[in-house]
This record gives C-alpha cells, sequence and structure tokens, in this order.
C-alpha cells in the first residue's frame, strides 16, 4: 500500500511539472455504480474553485480542461439518483474507475433535468409510472425484455407456440398496449401487437411503463398501457458477438455492430434462432413444433445539436426493423409465415429558435403472413383454411409543447393510412367444397390531441407542488372495402354467398383528468395521484375480418363495433432513506386501486397449437383490483428485497381470456462487484378462456389452475483490455409443473446459457 502511494505520488508531481509549463491538465476516466459496476451517464463533473465542469457522456466517460491545477482542489460528481462524491485531483488521476453510491430517494438538489433524460411518456397526463433502468436488467441474465417484464406484478408476458412474446397489462390484450422505441410505435397496423422479445437489452437504457387506461397522446390503442423503450445514444463497443443454447433444442446467435463518427452513430444487429418442441402425447422426435426466427434492426442517428460529451439536444434519427417467422405444428398440419418490417424517421428538439420543443415522425409498415390451420364445422366433417395477408400503412405524428411559468400545454396530430389485403381459401374433406374470397380493405384514421398541465408551487419546505392535468383526444377512423372479389365453389347446397366486408365510419372523443401531489426533504418522498376518465378503441383490421364463426362453413362476417372504456384510479408512494440503520439502507411502499368499466369490450377465443385467435364483443363488462409493492434495501443497496402484489375481479373470467385474477411476486437483487443474482418468485392465479375444440359450434371453455414457480438469473462481465466477456444463465419454473393443455407442457422446467464477447 505505501508503495502504491509513492507511484502515485511521483506520478501526480511529474503531470503537475509538466501541468506547471504547460499551465493546464486534463481528467477523463469512466464513472460507475459502486455495485453494478456499470457505467453512469449524466453525472454533473466540476471544480468550485476554478469554475470550471462537465458531464458524463451516454457511456459514462468524462474529461474535463483544468487550467493551473492544484493536487488538493476538490472535484465534485454529482447526479441526482446518486450521493455527492468529493475527490481531490490527486485522488481523480489515482483512479481506474469513480464508483458512485445510489440513493433510495432521489437528491432534491442538482441541476434540471436536460430535455434528452426527461421520460418520453411524461409528456402525457400524470398517471402510474413505472421505469426500469439499465441498472436493472444489464447483464443480469434475462433472455430478452419478456423475461424482464415478467418480474412484474401488474404485468403478464405470454409466450406464444411460435416463440412470439406479448405483454399485457392489468387483465388488458396484448393488442391495448402500446410499444414505443424511443417514442415511434412498433405496433403493427393489423393486429395492433408487437413482439416484445425483438428488444436487444443489451441496447436499451431503461423501459417507461404507463398501466392502465391513462393515455391520450399515444392513441385509442393503447387500451390498458405503454412502454416505450428508451435505446442508449452511444454502445461502449464497436462489435458485439452472442450465442444462446437451452431447453427445446433452442439456438440462437447475434452480431451487434456499432460506430461513431463525430455527430453520427450508427448501429445494426442481427438475430437468428429457432427450437423444436415436443408433445407430450407423442413419441420423440415425431410430430413436433418447429419455430425459426431472423430479427434485424439498422439504425443512424444525427444530432444537429448536442452537449460537449455527445448528449443529444435535437436529432435526427433514422430506424430500420425486419421480422421473419416460420412456425409449423406437425401434429396438426398446421403453420403460420410471418414477415414483418418497418423504416421509420423522426426528429426531436428545437427547429431553429421560433419551434422549439417539437417531434415529427413518419413510418411505413408492410407486413405478409400466411396462415394454414384446421376448422372444425360439423362433428362429421372437417377441412383445412388458410389465409394470406398483406398490410401496408403510413404513420404520422407531430406534437409540439409549450412551457410558461405555471403552465405547460402540448399539441398533437397523428394521422395513419392502411391497406389489409387478405385471400381465405376453406377446404372441406368429407363435402369436397371450396371456398376462396379476396377483399381489400383501407382504413384511414386521424386524432388530434390536448393536454393541459397546471403545476402549482407549494410554500411548504416538504411538498413541492400540487399538479392539474386536463387532457381531450377526437379521432375519426374511415373502413372501406377497396376490393371485394368471392368466389364460391363447391356443391350445390354449398354455394352459398358469405357476407363480405362493410365499411365503417366512426368519430369518438375521449376525456381524461388527473391531479397529483408530491413531495421530498432528501430522506423522505412521496406520490399521491387521482386519475379519472374516458377511453375508446377502434377494432384493429385483424380484428374485423376474424370473429369467431371463421372456422365455420356457414360463417357470416358481422362487424365488430368499437369498444368504450370509463376508468377511475387512486393511488400512492411512500420511500424513506434510513441510512442511521446498519443493514437496512431504506424502504419504499406503494399500492393503488383502480375500476375499468367496458362497453362492447372485445373477446377473443384462442386457437391451441396454433398462434391464431378470432374475436366477438360481449356487451357489458368490467374490472377492478388492488395492486401494491413493498421494497427493502439492505447493505447499501447490494441487496433489495421486493414484494409485489395483484387482485382483480372480472365481471365474468372468461370475457378476460387467459387472465390470472391474482399475482404475488417475491424478488431479490443481489450486486456485488460487477456480479449479478436475480430470484423471482411468483404465484399466478387461476386462468379461464374458451379455446378451439373438435365438438361442433367449435370451442368449450378451459380453465389453467393457479401455480407457484421459481426463476433465477445470473450474469457476470469479465474484462480483458479492450475485450468484455459476458456470461449469462437462466432456469425458469425450478418446481416442475408438468400441467398440460391440448398435449403441450407450459409450466415445465427450461435452462438457457448466454455467452457474449464485445470489442
Amino acid at each position: 500500500m505505501v508503495g502504491r502511494h509513492w507511484i502515485t505520488g511521483l506520478l501526480m508531481a511529474c503531470i503537475l511539472c509538466t501541468a506547471g509549463m504547460a499551465e493546464e491538465l486534463i481528467l477523463e476516466g469512466k464513472v460507475r455504480d459502486a455495485n453494478t459496476h456499470r457505467e453512469i451517464p449524466n453525472v454533473n463533473i466540476y471544480i468550485a474553485e476554478l469554475n470550471i465542469g462537465t458531464t458524463t457522456s451516454p457511456i459514462g466517460r468524462f474529461r474535463l480542461r483544468v487550467v493551473n491545477p492544484d493536487p488538493q482542489m476538490i472535484v465534485t460528481f454529482q447526479h441526482v439518483a446518486y450521493d455527492t462524491l468529493n475527490l481531490t485531483i490527486e485522488e481523480v488521476l489515482s483512479r481506474k474507475y469513480i464508483d458512485m453510491q445510489e440513493r433510495v430517494v432521489l437528491a432534491p438538489v442538482v441541476q434540471v433535468e436536460p430535455l434528452e433524460d426527461q421520460l418520453e411518456v411524461e409528456k402525457d397526463i400524470s398517471s402510474t409510472v413505472s421505469v426500469i433502468g439499465a441498472q436493472v436488467f444489464d447483464l443480469s441474465g434475462y433472455i430478452d425484455a419478456g423475461e424482464l417484464l415478467r418480474t412484474d406484478y401488474s404485468i403478464q408476458v405470454d409466450e406464444e407456440l411460435s416463440g412470439k412474446k406479448t405483454v399485457s397489462i392489468r387483465g388488458g390484450t396484448p393488442d391495448e398496449v402500446v410499444v414505443l422505441y424511443n417514442g415511434v410505435k412498433l405496433n403493427n397496423a393489423l393486429d395492433n401487437v408487437f413482439d416484445i422479445s425483438l428488444i436487444d437489452l443489451t441496447d436499451v437504457q431503461r423501459f417507461e411503463i404507463i398501466k392502465g387506461s391513462n393515455t391520450t397522446l399515444y392513441g385509442s390503442e393503447a387500451f390498458s398501457g405503454v412502454i416505450n423503450v428508451v435505446p442508449r445514444a452511444q454502445q461502449d463497443y464497436n462489435i458485439r458477438l452472442q450465442h444462446r443454447f437451452g431447453t427445446f433444442d433452442s439456438r440462437s446467435w447475434g452480431v451487434s455492430l456499432y460506430k461513431n463518427l463525430g455527430r453520427f452513430h450508427g448501429s445494426y444487429s442481427i438475430k437468428k434462432g429457432g427450437w423444436k418442441r415436443q408433445f407430450a402425447d407423442e413419441p420423440e422426435g415425431r410430430r413436433r413444433l418447429e419455430n425459426d426466427s431472423e430479427h434485424h434492426t439498422a439504425s443512424l442517428v444525427y444530432n444537429f445539436s448536442e452537449t460537449p460529451t455527445g448528449k443529444p439536444l435535437s436529432s435526427l434519427g433514422i430506424m430500420y426493423l425486419r421480422s421473419a417467422m416460420d412456425y409449423q405444428n406437425e401434429r396438426d398440419t398446421e403453420n403460420l409465415s410471418n414477415l414483418n418490417q418497418m423504416i421509420s424517421m423522426r426528429f426531436t428538439g428545437d427547429m431553429g429558435s421560433f419551434l422549439r420543443n417539437v417531434s415529427i415522425s413518419g413510418a411505413y409498415q408492410w407486413l405478409d403472413e400466411q396462415q394454414f390451420l384446421r376448422f372444425f364445422a360439423v362433428s362429421a366433417d372437417s377441412g383445412f383454411f388458410g389465409r394470406d395477408v398483406s398490410e401496408r400503412s403510413w404513420h404520422f405524428n407531430a406534437d409540439k409543447s409549450w412551457r410558461f411559468r405555471y403552465v405547460e400545454f402540448l399539441a398533437g396530430y397523428q394521422f395513419k393510412d392502411s391497406h389489409l389485403s387478405f385471400a381465405d381459401n376453406r377446404s372441406s374433406f368429407v363435402t369436397k367444397s371450396s371456398f376462396l374470397e379476396r377483399s381489400t380493405l383501407q382504413r384511414r384514421s386521424q386524432g388530434v390531441v390536448g393536454i393541459l398541465k397546471l403545476r402549482l408551487p407549494s410554500r411548504s419546505r416538504f411538498v413541492q407542488g400540487v399538479n392539474f392535468d386536463l387532457s381531450v383526444r377526437y379521432d375519426r377512423v374511415i373502413d372501406k372495402p377497396v376490393e371485394v372479389a368471392p368466389e364460391v365453389q363447391g356443391t350445390a347446397t354449398e354455394k352459398r354467398p358469405r357476407k363480405t366486408f362493410s365499411g365503417n365510419s366512426w368519430k369518438e372523443g375521449m376525456i381524461k383528468f388527473s391531479t397529483h401531489v408530491s413531495g421530498t426533504d432528501g430522506k423522505n418522498a412521496f406520490t399521491a395521484f387521482f386519475n379519472v376518465g374516458t377511453n375508446v378503441k377502434f377494432p384493429t383490421l385483424l380484428q374485423e375480418i376474424s370473429n369467431r364463426e371463421v372456422l365455420l362453413t356457414e360463417s357470416t362476417r358481422p362487424n365488430l363495433q368499437p369498444e368504450r372504456n370509463r376508468n377511475i384510479e387512486v393511488g400512492f408512494e411512500f420511500i424513506r432513506e434510513t441510512r442511521h440503520m446498519p443493514v437496512v439502507y431504506g424502504w419504499e411502499i406503494s399500492a393503488n386501486f383502480f375500476r375499468n368499466t367496458y362497453d362492447n369490450k372485445f373477446r377473443p377465443y384462442f386457437l391451441p397449437g396454433t398462434p391464431i385467435a378470432v374475436y366477438d364483443n360481449v356487451a357489458d363488462a368490467s374490472i377492478s383490483g388492488f395492486e401494491g409493492k413493498a421494497s427493502l434495501y439492505l447493505f447499501r443497496k447490494k441487496m433489495t428485497m421486493e414484494l409485489g402484489a395483484s387482485r382483480y375481479f372480472f365481471s365474468d373470467p372468461a370475457t378476460f381470456p387467459f387472465k390470472y385474477d391474482r399475482k404475488l411476486t417475491l424478488n431479490v437483487f443481489l450486486d456485488h462487484g460487477g456480479y449479478s443474482l436475480r430470484l423471482h418468485a411468483f404465484r399466478e392465479g387461476e386462468q379461464i378462456a374458451k379455446i378451439r375444440s373438435n365438438d361442433p359450434g367449435g370451442f368449450s371453455e378451459q380453465r389453467i389452475p393457479a401455480y407457484t414457480n421459481l426463476n433465477v438469473y445470473f450474469g457476470k462481465t469479465f474484462e480483458f483490455h479492450r475485450f468484455n466477456l459476458i456470461l449469462n444463465l437462466s432456469a425458469r419454473n425450478l418446481l416442475d409443473d408438468d400441467f398440460a393443455l391440448e398435449g403441450l407442457t407450459l409450466r415445465d422446467r427450461r435452462y438457457y446459457v448466454t455467452l457474449a464477447v464485445q470489442y
């Protein structure tokens, strides 16, 4: 230790001698979390004595030019989520990394957040927002974003047989959750669903989640929530190679590239994988489920203006996504092939001094899908049903905000034009008949939104202020058939014309009101809120052509009507920091109650063995629920214990298919020296749904019993010069459960290993 200080002192003397002649010194390095060893962006670094400073880049690096330095001058490192750290110039020079201790309660001081650090979803009215930062999931062993979100007590992640993972919030369906990537909507226009497993966690800065029907800005499709994925502005690698293998003979590999050229930031990634899954009642290796997938993501961002550390102030980004999936059910001779692509462009920031706080985005999506499945008309007849779907859509969004002393106002406009072409081909085994129908449908929708926020200051030292938010939205949706060419072939008794799609024209409005109060004194913090409002959801194009009679030979095609919702929610959150205690570093508790009442509720019917659903309307439905979470922070946040609970009350469980009525979660997070261990124990309640059967009528009610299980995730990064070696392990359903639905085990043990190297 003495020798180390002697060497440091000698090095400092040499540097200062050189600095004495040049009269300047360069301080540079990387700031990271003391427990997770993850880089911390946006740390304010300054020397008060010289009135100079800088901030860390998106990858935690800093560089500060010091003129006329003194080795005992104090360098301050300050961040709203971390303890302020004061080091001498000599100490900064002697450290490879600057480690900062995370706080429980955010610091009440520090500079106002820069625009790029504010939550995208905070542009909407105040509501229940959860933020999952990279420090929670980075290098922690989660396979994908679906595995991460599954640990939340109010989120349900469903994994289809095709490998697709969809997210539901508070008993809703996946098509009621809007998924954004840095503010750009990813849901396709066909069914308003996005596969959350396509999100690569290595490129994500944080997840911003709105829970419940509390949004107007993100459209009527956000009926039960919004998930905004915020990517990292910069990466700390140029190339990353990854390989994963595990249960179901699964395998996948991926390559990620990143390059920074001045104000240009470019990235590209590709992932390919697949698996083979066995039916429980079939011979090994025969009549299996097989899946193959391929995903591409490319982006290019140019910052028109940025801070000295590279953080964007005004930027233009272009992104391309391509996802291809092929699924086969050998037992039932059914398959599905899907190709989904999107190219988008988004500008955020200021357009000169006259037009500030502007966001403009446009996107073009195209999807091609082929479905081939069995149908059952009567007990003596069955056959195959084939569908070819092609969807093309244009999206345009623009919003502008104005900020005054106590008032904020946002105005937005959204436009979408979609074309759906489909061909249904039905062939019967017994009657030897066939039906072919082709149609092209067009949907054009426009929406305008206004959000008014009133921020009233408080004279209290603890209460920061009382906020009142009011938002209104008006939508117009027009559906019309562009081309209809039905063809019917078969025997005379079966030449029965089918009712084709007729046009729709809907005009609907919604209004929401929110109020919340918050405060902090640095050791305690609280938030309380109350929300009430209405919402309207329009049927997707897929729902329009997929009613429950689509698998019957004598079906008609009634149009679904818009679904309406009236909602109310109240809740609170309290956080306390207890640094005086030797073990307990702090604790947090939150709870809320909500109720949603529906008119014309969309009800899906599921087809086991095939990732396809059909729909109808239920006249009246409702759901209410309680949600709560308690967190305990131990050993200076090296260990966190989190207990979550949700309890839902359905008017009719079958109207909310495959949604549990209760969920308990216990999460334990351990972070030390760059090692990460996550334990996720949970219990999910009974699930009820109507699924396809071979009986006349086609559908029957099925129950999936409640169950308890345990998942474990582990991650560690090893540094070798400029190389990082990453090891991730995950084990799911360690308490093995042999429950099977239609011959498929749903809760069996699963193990995965991920190896990666980045440079």
